[in-house]
């Protein structure tokens, strides 16, 4: 039985076509051994995970450096400084006129809630920094220049938090844990005011 299989293989690959399959499959495994997967790094990307409602943000989130726009200026920011305060992070774009529309009540619950919750704008979007500040610093519509920094040519964010319209809301509670994704219905003073009396409320 045994060299009946083995001799039926024998015929089989001593074919031309045979072996040119063969090697055909050969080459591919090898290719696909070689060729870097668009999620290990390898490329020189590196994907973030998305944050799962409950968890964590990684540490990198708070020691990574963004670009930031604030005080009519842009710098190299690590947000280090938001960290042990409720943050919620506005994603936005410059051809999104809903976004625009409420940065004044993002400046307003800023004004309101001053030292005890954080917020900052984010834009994955645009690659024209010169174009960002504009709608940043410019008035019209009934609005003055947004008081509220952002992070513009954002990549990692948008991986943390996946997306695909704006405007979207992530919230962060004291600890870093996203409690939740929201539309702008969902930015009103009740969720804010709520967030923040639960402040220090939960174990850690």
């Amino acid at each position: 039985m045994m060299k009946s299989i083995l001799y039926n293989l024998y015929k089989a690959f001593k074919s031309k076509r045979a072996r040119a399959m063969l090697l055909c499959l050969v080459s591919m495994f090898s290719l696909s051994a070689q060729t870097p997967r668009q999620d290990s790094g390898a490329n020189g990307l590196n994907i973030a995970q998305p944050v799962m409602l409950g968890f964590r943000v990684p540490e990198e989130f708070w020691s990574r450096e963004f670009m930031i726009f604030e005080n009519g200026k842009y710098t190299r920011q690590t947000l280090e400084k938001y960290r042990g305060k409720p943050l919620i992070l506005d994603f936005w774009a410059t051809w999104c006129p809903s976004c625009i529309a409420k940065f004044p009540k993002v400046d307003q619950f800023k004004q309101i809630y001053r030292d005890r919750m954080n917020f900052i704008l984010v834009n994955s979007f645009d690659t024209d920094t010169q174009k960002v500040a504009t709608v940043l610093t410019s008035e019209g519509n009934g609005r003055q220049p947004t008081q509220t920094a952002s992070i513009v040519n954002d990549v990692y964010l948008k991986q943390l938090f996946p997306h695909q319209s704006v405007p979207i809301y992530i919230w962060l509670d004291e600890y870093g844990r996203l409690q939740a994704s929201s539309t702008a219905n969902f930015l009103n003073d009740d969720q804010v005011r709520g967030m923040v009396e639960r402040m220090k409320g939960g174990k850690q």
